[in-house]
């Protein structure tokens, strides 16, 4: 035993720098195959990659509640905006409205190798390799075109500027690294609402004893890039922030609660160290590294709240996977007895997460269907052939697995059909008892689409959603029979068209 130890220390950057280079394999091989899979796993996809594309429309990205449109989530502007930007670039497409996420995804672990490199080359490595079995782990939520790969690699950007030298470290960050940390964040409480929590620990230990000067420059320069969007025609503030008092009614599930502590430990594994630090450091730990971690599990806390509910979910912690990471190295780095112990801590850890990622990645690719995916989309390609000068929008039928079907309902609006009533924000606004609006219930009967396709041989608009409640009252549904018919049958869905 001694022996085998032996060897394996003497020999570690190399035997880290080979496992470094078969995770990274891993996780550019699950990326890269996601990127040009012909489809999505979820239908919150489906709608960034829509209201993304419908930018360069000029369509309102929050229409009112008081309005006919129901077509957008609480994703602040930015979850748009970053897909936008790529459309600009490559065009519109399956590929490139993942294509924003994926490259967080794989820049993550670089960004975090480079966080650690001046404290040697087996810390960077050992970092990388945790940053990367997190993110098998976490498959498919850390690549997939939602605002967390994003948000994650915005927080691992933060506490790269936090470590970097001339940081927090040695009293003197400068205002150049307050500005990084602020764009960082502003961007990121632009995907989502709640994701300055995940900042709060970073900025506490940046600003550490610099007085409230930098605190405050960060917050406001956080806040201009939050709000900066707002000022342009698509972002309306009043309508985006109509959703929150409806979210904020969502009640607290025990159930999900549970999933969320159990998925999200690794999360959590820095108390292990830090406690490890408090044994075995050579001296007190710091008021400092005190501030951090406490401030760590207290925005963990508030985290685990809007995590908990219907609809949320683990991958909630997802962004604290730099600030996790960093704490794991920095805790470790402070032990100056029973290093041996630590370090087969770490090792442990990192083995426990690539064995634990294996099921996770079969499930992944389990779960891509290409044959039947390649199917839709030729199906919806024939669709759009046989009514060349129809409007077509995608509609729903009674069963969740024909549901999954409607996840390509992008494909159409790419094409250039009109996109006024998306199911999978009529599931949440349902479950919060929004009324749908006259205008929506008068589109269908003056036909304001000629054709709405629905999952084939179901009821159209019969949907028991994800909550268990119906999706569209009897109200929606008679006046959708009443004008609609089924003309004609495809592979994968009925042709309802409007009666003439």
């Amino acid at each position: 035993m001694t022996v085998t130890f032996n060897f394996v220390y003497r020999h570690r950057i190399r035997l880290l720098v080979l496992l470094a280079g078969l995770v990274t394999i891993d996780v550019v091989w699950v990326a890269g195959t996601y990127l040009v899979y012909p489809g999505y796993l979820d239908h919150g996809e489906s709608i960034v990659a829509m209201t993304s594309w419908r930018l360069f429309q000029g369509f309102a990205i929050y229409p009112p509640f008081d309005g006919p449109d129901r077509t957008m989530n609480i994703y602040g502007p930015v979850a748009s905006l970053m897909h936008a930007a790529v459309y600009a670039l490559a065009g519109q497409g399956v590929a490139s409205s993942k294509a924003a996420g994926l490259a967080a995804t794989l820049l993550l672990p670089v960004v975090v190798f480079f966080t650690h490199k001046p404290r040697g080359s087996g810390a960077a490595l050992a970092a990388a390799i945790l940053a990367a079995g997190l993110i098998l782990v976490g498959i498919p939520f850390t690549i997939w075109n939602r605002p967390d790969p994003m948000m994650m690699l915005l927080v691992a950007v933060a506490v790269w500027t936090m470590r970097a030298p001339g940081g927090s470290d040695d009293g003197n960050p400068g205002w150049g690294k307050d500005l990084v940390i602020a764009l960082s964040g502003g961007l990121a409480v632009g995907l989502k609402v709640h994701a300055g929590l995940y900042f709060m620990p970073v900025v506490l230990v940046h600003c550490w004893g610099r007085g409230l000067r930098p605190f405050f420059f960060i917050a406001a320069v956080s806040a201009a890039v939050t709000f900066a969007p707002f000022l342009f025609e698509p972002f309306s503030l009043a309508d985006y922030l109509s959703w929150f008092p409806l979210v904020g009614e969502k009640p607290f599930s025990f159930a999900v609660f549970i999933k969320v502590l159990r998925y999200g430990l690794f999360y959590l594994s820095p108390v292990l160290f830090f406690t490890a630090a408090l044994q075995w450091a050579n001296g007190a730990v710091s008021r400092v590294e005190w501030v951090y971690f406490l401030s760590f599990l207290a925005c963990v806390a508030v985290v685990v709240v809007p995590a908990s509910k219907p609809g949320a979910g683990w991958y909630y912690m997802a962004p604290f996977l730099a600030i996790s990471v960093d704490m794991i190295v920095r805790y470790s780095s402070l032990v100056t007895r029973n290093k041996t112990f630590v370090r087969a801590g770490c090792a442990v850890l990192v083995a426990a997460l690539l064995v634990i990622s294996v099921p996770v990645q079969k499930r992944f690719f389990r779960a891509l269907h290409w044959q039947t995916s390649e199917k839709i989309t030729l199906d919806l390609n024939n669709i759009i052939g046989a009514y060349p000068t129809k409007s077509i929008q995608m509609g729903v039928g009674d069963s969740i697995p024909g549901y999954n079907t409607t996840f390509y309902r992008p494909l159409l609006v790419f094409a250039g059909h009109p996109f006024t009533l998306d199911v999978g924000v009529m599931i949440e606004l349902s479950k919060m008892g929004v009324s749908l609006h006259k205008g929506t219930l008068r589109r269908l009967e003056t036909c304001h689409t000629d054709v709405w396709l629905v999952p084939k041989g179901e009821r159209p608009f019969a949907l028991i959603g994800y909550y268990g409640n119906r999706v569209f009252d009897d109200t929606f549904r008679n006046t959708f029979l009443g004008n609609y018919e089924k003309r004609k049958r495809f592979t994968y869905f009925d042709a309802w068209v409007c009666k003439e």
